[in-house]
């Protein structure tokens, strides 16, 4: 090859990528060594290493300063003292814990598998100081505990908001192993609003079912309150048949809030909560794993935790905004567009799980196997609607029916525990 425009700089076959994309550390170590020691001239580790005399020498100086030591991995991507050298002695203990949990004690799920952006969020919980992940990232490099030749592809998106807060809320669930311990898959179901990337609703259950959805839909909207429309996929949980609505739909409509549906075969429409998804599933099995957490109680506490340090720290990566400072904005501007909870609303009966039956003529109804009797003034072959309500906790451990006709309710019943398992199980769940 041309000596003279090699020293001009001229780009070789491959000095397009970056040299330790194309060459392992002890290659380029060896031949710098070559050159340093005048057994190959400069024209030619040019060429090998497919790079300019500036850069051919900036090696050399590097290798200069490290050969004492030895061959080591990390020596080519040396750089100053900048954020990396100068991180605080406390915070560097904490990596190198975290970093060789994470190289050699971790479960294969998670070994080797490093999260920078996470672990400056961890440094900022901990030692209330903000890092830049790519000063961590650095300082593992030049320690030798990362290797940064195996890289990620980024996932296209699509970008759409609304202008305003409350006037769409994305919900979605997603089935993962949160717990590891646990050895099984559960079930994240969350709530964003589009506009501030806010999450205004999460929580880890066993079952992605009706009722699961709907409880987290009552939390919402008693703490947040009711937003123009709803946005998911057009799973059987959500979307409305022919045959009517669903629990979900139904709910929905009750307090006047659009269900509106992906478009069908277009996952990439529902890619903001898809992201968020991906968020907390970097996060979330690592630290049950981490901290030994092995029940969804423990792990909801964490979960709030992280929900509560996304809102209120993480800056959003296509807003440039913190959720929690956005939404603020969107309030102190009047772009909100959430609505309070129509007066008299009976709430426990709008997130009960609805279904239909026909009064014979005794006076009663047939509902989960069993024969339930109306104290009095049973319409006789007329259809009900039969509201059935699951335990919610300590405070309302019981399963309660109550027997609704034309907005009022004629019956209302304790289920004893005997009877409990004879209910109709929900048959609106994903697989």
């Amino acid at each position: 090859m041309d000596e003279k425009r090699i020293r001009k700089g001229v780009k070789t076959h491959r000095s397009r990528d970056q040299l330790h994309r194309r060459m392992s550390w002890r290659t380029v170590w060896n031949i710098v060594e070559q050159f340093v020691l005048r057994k190959m001239p400069p024209a030619k580790a040019m060429e090998w290493l497919g790079i300019s005399r500036t850069r051919l020498y900036v090696l050399k100086d590097r290798w200069l300063k490290t050969w004492r030591e030895g061959a080591r991995e990390g020596w080519l991507y040396q750089r100053p003292e900048t954020g990396a050298g100068r991180l605080p002695s406390e915070v560097r203990g904490y990596l190198e814990e975290e970093l060789n949990y994470i190289r050699t004690e971790a479960p294969k799920p998670f070994r080797g598998h490093y999260n920078f952006a996470f672990l400056a969020q961890q440094c900022e919980q901990r030692f209330g100081k903000r890092f830049q992940r790519d000063t961590l990232r650095r300082w593992a490099i030049a320690q030798g505990y990362y290797d940064p030749a195996v890289d990620t592809c980024r996932k296209p998106f699509i970008l759409f908001e609304m202008g305003g807060i409350g006037m769409l809320f994305q919900h979605d669930s997603s089935i993962h192993g949160w717990v590891p311990a646990r050895q099984r898959n559960d079930v994240l179901i969350m709530t964003e609003d589009d506009h501030s990337r806010k999450v205004v609703g999460a929580i880890l259950v066993e079952q992605d079912t009706s009722w699961n959805h709907l409880q987290t839909v009552r939390s919402t909207v008693e703490l947040f309150g009711c937003p123009l429309a709803y946005y998911t996929d057009n799973h059987s949980i959500f979307a409305p048949s022919t045959e009517g609505h669903t629990q979900f739909s139904r709910a929905l409509k009750s307090l006047d809030i659009t269900l509106k549906l992906a478009g069908p075969r277009r996952p990439e429409s529902k890619g903001k909560i898809e992201k968020r998804f991906g968020y907390f599933q970097s996060r979330v099995p690592y630290l049950c794993e981490r901290y030994k957490i092995t029940t969804l109680a423990k792990a909801n506490e964490l979960l709030r935790e992280e929900v509560a340090f996304y809102n209120e720290k993480h800056p959003h990566a296509e807003t440039g905004e913190i959720p929690d400072k956005r939404w603020k904005k969107a309030l102190e501007d009047g772009r909100a567009y959430l609505n309070d909870i129509p007066a008299k609303t009976p709430m426990d009966l709008v997130f009960s799980l609805h279904y239909e039956r026909v009064v014979d003529k005794t006076g009663s109804i047939e509902f989960g196997g069993q024969t339930w009797r109306i104290p009095k003034g049973a319409p006789i072959r007329q259809t009900v609607t039969v509201a059935l309500r699951l335990p919610t906790g300590p405070r309302r451990p019981h399963t309660e029916i109550s027997v609704i006709w034309r907005g009022s309710t004629l019956a209302h019943f304790i289920v004893p525990q005997t009877r409990r398992r004879s209910l109709p199980p929900e048959r609106e769940t994903r697989p």
